[in-house]
């Protein structure tokens, strides 16, 4: 069996965490950082630190994994010949611009004493999105494809990425101070998700072309369970809105335990969606309508 069958999914699935964890931390630290106490903007910067060290061994591990998928076996990874063509591939390009845009974050607390915080983090954010954007299914269906792939990629960044700031608020915030993110985090939440359902379902049908190959084909029934995964993890985003977070206003204690368990059970989905998402883009083929 072929050792990259194995590996360049589940490398996909680590460089999707990293991606995901580091963008949706900064969408979070831009929307909430006026409420985060000293404890909680610190381990927001550690999660950018860490997902950042992630996403640059990950990057350099795809790259060599184009060489190495040409060649077959585990050595051709490291062959000149097949590296120097890996360094012309879209595919090999994107692991270096993400590689770029990691060490960016890594190196952020230095950069923002020559530019603006803000500056590093988009140009940051926006090298790790160009990669999506420039490989993959996208760029065969044109500039409305990639827009409707950047809103979507948008919204699972804010609502996967915030889920360990949110846990670790329901942790060891006041009562008050939880309710004031979790509150607005419910309202921030329908906008992005919008977005991602209304550009995720578009972008879904320019690519498979044929609603019915969600059920005849193999790449269907795996979208089909991703869809499932989602909606599971949109009830429990309702359950924490419409239940947990009232309940932090009456009863802080109950109410930060539940949306904390809640956010336990939303963590195991996010890494299905991920699991599966990188078989969608590695290991299954496109169906013939799309």
């Amino acid at each position: 069996m072929d050792i990259w069958v194995l590996l360049i999914p589940t490398m996909r699935v680590a460089l999707y965490a990293a991606v995901v964890g580091v963008i949706g931390t900064l969408i979070f630290s831009a929307h909430f950082w006026k409420y985060q106490s000293d404890g909680s903007r610190a381990l927001c910067s550690e999660l950018l630190r860490k997902f950042s060290v992630v996403g640059v061994l990950t990057s350099v591990a795809l790259f060599f994994a184009v060489s190495g998928n040409m060649g077959g076996t585990f050595m051709s990874a490291f062959s000149p010949e097949l590296l120097e063509i890996a360094l012309s591939s879209k595919t090999g390009v994107a692991s270096i611009l993400c590689m770029g845009g990691f060490l960016l974050i890594i190196g952020k607390r230095k950069l923002d004493r020559i530019f603006p915080s803000l500056v590093t983090a988009l140009v940051a954010s926006g090298l790790l999105l160009w990669t999506f954007l420039m490989s993959g299914h996208a760029t065969k269906l044109g500039v409305v494809a990639q827009i409707l792939l950047l809103i979507h990629l948008l919204g699972i960044a804010f609502w996967l990425g915030s889920l360990l700031p949110l846990k670790h608020m329901c942790e060891c915030e006041e009562g008050d101070r939880l309710y004031e993110v979790a509150h607005n985090f419910g309202k921030l939440a329908v906008f992005y998700l919008s977005g991602l359902l209304v550009a995720g379902v578009t972008f879904a049908y320019l690519l498979i072309g044929d609603l019915l190959l969600l059920l005849e084909t193999s790449y269907g029934n795996v979208f089909l369970a991703k869809i499932f995964v989602v909606s599971v993890l949109l009830s429990l985003g309702a359950y924490n809105k419409f239940v947990c977070v009232p309940r932090i206003k009456t009863d802080p204690t109950r109410g930060a335990l539940s949306l904390k368990q809640s956010i336990r059970i939303e963590l195991v989905a996010v890494g299905l969606i991920l699991i599966i998402t990188s078989v969608l883009t590695t290991s299954v083929p496109l169906p013939m309508g799309g």
